[in-house]
């Protein structure tokens, strides 16, 4: 307890007297509290605690008041002073953290939840905070302790419930997303997932009689007698009827192993072994022969799921994709159940030159195959997954990904490490024959990635001293905009080819005004003025009308740039054709990512991708540590050519003062053909929002951003912001992205294969994509 409330509690006088005169403060607070005027409420709490300063509830009111009027210094200072009193009182701590979450300190939140539960295991407020912040312990001790008393059970009936809901009340389920989290697993506890989870069968959805017959082409050399009976149960046990299997090189002492299922089932047969110098012509021979409609390549050691076939015929059926990618598990040896799997998203060009993030599993209309220049390989039957997915994308095929996991491999992390490892050697080949074909070779500098990481590629500036302007709005923060400056020209490749336009929106401080005034005195610097309410849009559009320079980035005050080099990956990049706009990788203070990227669909919104994970982290399928496309980027740190940027009139002033004004330039780069790119090649440290505050705490900026908000869906359709191609359906949106999973329902999952088809397409058909040799 405080010195001053242990002297009024061990003189009952005093303490009586001061209770008595602080009691009309305390009925005056209630009343304002009660009647929504938490600020005045708040005034009224402190004048009783001037008067009665022991009293640790009302510190704690008092602190809930500060905290709804947005005043959350105010706040923080009266929780410390109650947990001064009052220690190990959890419901204290918990009001604390809710503090510090607003105020976006979201490591001592975090921090603060875990001492509540480490006070109050049963918490359920605490520990859904921690869940609906990521944290996978708290994930992993709710699966845990659901597991304990038959709990599970119980948990697992009312999710067969809500999921039978679901699919009878879609509405009602879009209205309340956090309801799939009742089915929803941690990604770590993959195992118990499958254990009850299985991939549903696609016979519900509606197709046509006639399904597409599919050819499976499978590599079995070098398997022994376990895993060739492992692949032929798999074969034999597809729950879709029209198919056909070729197993090409047998070892010959264990052909007679195919040979006793070929007597009972005609569909299944052994392809002789290779002549020498065939390569893998025999099998894309045999392919063409064949009444087949498409053909899946399965590679050595993969084994499929029983719905595999059905789930293939299902979606070319249903969609116009010329090529299926699909997830994969992996189960350790011994035992029964998959413990890992990769969900991935649409095939993304950007991120398939530095690695093939899709599996060597791949499915393809027969039509479609005649048409890809595949590399002839002595000794190999089956083409190189690489070499078909970059001649896809030469032929302009479409890519649909399915979103289950259809192909399962035998091996524990280590052996996924292996086999990966071993992928990028044969990547790169094709990789470079890929560029080569598409007569890239002079234009990328092609490099082993760190520590056996992806490729990685660097584009060359077509002029490589175009000239670059950052324009950095302002305000009563020049030291902050000094450190920010000084990285820029420190960290650049040509700091003679920078210029630094700062705008100061109304500085008052004299400190600051004397720091911009030095800051102009630097060469390569100038600073304007612009006195009015802070329109982000519009002092963006009227700095980039005075500038003459070709590319343009437009960059936040409160950061610092990490990246060597930063200058020259954004010329080569945007030097591309196809390239509207260029997006950094963000990190908050505590190296802990901040933006990699703009997720769509995330609770029907936009998100952030790679939020709060560590700096180093690569992400599913490596989407963090390599440069891909986008839905959108954000305007804290985005580069664009000028000529573009002028020509689609920049961002909505008007419309878009504030928020989403990047998100709608992105959408009109990309409506104009053009691919948002992010890339992790460029690195700021980014202190959020340090210049103008949070808009959560501020009346108007809140209803101006729910404003902004309906704008921009009625301007580009919800449905836009409901679902992101770049990432599976199986992640379930109820917190941060991939923290839980749940397979989708057939629909959605055939709903995502036509939209990857349908984006895939539509960059084809753009015919900018350097990427995809156009």
């Amino acid at each position: 307890m405080s010195a001053a409330g242990t002297r009024f509690r061990t003189n009952p006088v005093r303490w009586l007297a001061a209770r008595g005169r602080s009691t009309p403060h305390v009925l005056r607070a209630d009343k304002l509290r009660d009647a929504g005027n938490p600020a005045a409420a708040a005034r009224a709490y402190e004048a009783a605690l001037k008067v009665d300063p022991g009293r640790t509830n009302l510190k704690v009111q008092c602190g809930n008041m500060h905290k709804d009027a947005g005043a959350i210094d105010a706040a923080l200072h009266w929780y410390e002073s109650a947990l001064a009193d009052r220690p190990d009182d959890a419901d204290i701590h918990l009001q604390a953290g809710h503090a510090l979450k607003l105020a976006g300190r979201r490591t001592e939140a975090l921090a603060a939840y875990r001492r509540v539960l480490a006070l109050d295991p049963a918490n359920r407020n605490a520990s859904w905070e921690l869940v609906q912040a990521g944290d996978e312990g708290e994930q992993m001790r709710g699966i845990a302790a659901q597991m304990t008393g038959h709990g599970l059970e119980t948990m697992l009936s009312l999710s067969a419930e809500v999921a039978a809901m679901r699919r009878k009340l879609d509405e009602i389920a879009a209205a309340l997303p956090d309801v799939a989290s009742l089915a929803a697993f941690p990604a770590k506890a993959y195992r118990h997932f499958r254990e009850i989870f299985d991939v549903p069968s696609p016979a519900s959805l509606e197709r046509p009689a006639d399904l597409p017959h599919l050819t499976v082409v499978a590599d079995a050399a070098g398997l022994d007698a376990a895993a060739l009976h492992r692949l032929l149960a798999s074969v034999v046990g597809q729950s879709a009827m029209r198919w056909r299997a070729v197993l090409f090189d047998v070892e010959p002492s264990l052909l007679v192993a195919v040979e006793r299922l070929a007597r009972a089932d005609d569909r299944l047969e052994a392809a002789p072994a290779a002549s020498e110098g065939a390569g893998g012509t025999a099998v894309l021979d045999l392919v063409q022969e064949t009444g087949t409609d498409a053909v899946l390549f399965l590679p050595r050691s993969a084994a499929m799921h029983r719905h595999c076939l059905a789930w293939l015929a299902a979606a070319f059926a249903g969609s116009a994709a010329d090529v299926l990618t699909f997830d994969e598990e992996w189960v350790v040896p011994g035992e029964t159940e998959p413990s890992s799997f990769e969900a991935r998203g649409g095939l993304d060009p950007e991120m398939l030159l530095q690695e093939n993030g899709w599996g060597e599993a791949i499915a393809v209309r027969k039509t479609t195959l005649g048409a890809f220049d595949l590399a002839r390989r002595e000794g190999r039957r089956l083409p190189e997954p690489s070499d078909l997915l970059l001649s896809a994308l030469r032929a302009g095929a479409s890519f649909g990904h399915t979103p289950y996991p259809l192909v399962v491999y035998e091996g524990d992390g280590n052996a996924r490490d292996a086999v990966r490892r071993k992928a990028l050697a044969e990547h790169r080949q094709a990789v470079e024959r890929h560029l080569r074909l598409c007569d890239l070779g002079r234009q990328v500098i092609l490099s082993e990635g760190a520590d056996g990481g992806p490729l990685h590629l660097e584009w060359r500036a077509g002029s490589p001293h175009a000239a670059i302007t950052v324009i950095v709005p302002t305000r009563d923060n020049a030291e902050d905009c000094a450190v920010f400056v000084d990285s820029l020209f420190v960290k650049a490749s040509d700091p003679d080819g920078l210029q630094i336009l700062i705008v100061d929106n109304a500085t008052t401080a004299r400190s600051d005004l004397v720091g911009l005034d030095a800051l102009a005195a630097r060469k390569g610097v100038r600073v304007s003025r612009d006195d009015g309410p802070f329109n982000w849009s519009h002092i963006n559009n009227l700095a980039a009308a005075t500038s003459d320079t070709p590319i343009l980035v437009f960059a936040n005050d409160d950061m610092r740039m990490l990246s060597s080099g930063w200058d020259e990956r954004l010329r080569g990049l945007l030097a591309r054709e196809n390239v509207g706009a260029v997006g950094a990788k963000l990190l908050y203070p505590d190296e802990t990512v901040q933006h990699a990227g703009v997720l769509f669909g995330w609770k029907g919104s936009v998100i952030h991708d790679g939020l709060f994970e560590a700096r180093d982290a690569a992400g599913p399928s490596g989407r963090w540590i390599k440069t891909r496309r986008a839905s959108a980027v954000t305007g804290a740190f985005m580069a664009v050519r000028r000529d573009d940027f002028l020509a689609l009139g920049g961002f909505d002033a008007a419309g878009l003062p504030i928020g989403y004004s990047d998100i709608d330039l992105c959408l009109r780069l990309h409506a104009s053909g053009r691919d948002i790119l992010w890339t992790p090649d460029v690195t700021l440290l980014h202190y959020e929002s340090k210049s103008r505050g949070l808009d959560h705490l501020d009346t108007e900026r809140a209803e101006r951003s729910r404003r902004e908000r309906a704008l921009i869906e009625s301007r580009w359709g919800a449905e836009v912001f409901s679902r992101d191609p770049t990432i599976s359906p199986i992640w379930i949106d109820a917190t941060l992205p991939y923290r839980l999973i749940s397979f989708p329902a057939p629909q959605r999952a055939l709903d995502f294969v036509r939209l990857t088809s349908r984006a895939s397409r539509a960059e084809t058909e753009s015919a900018r994509s350097t990427a995809a040799c156009e």
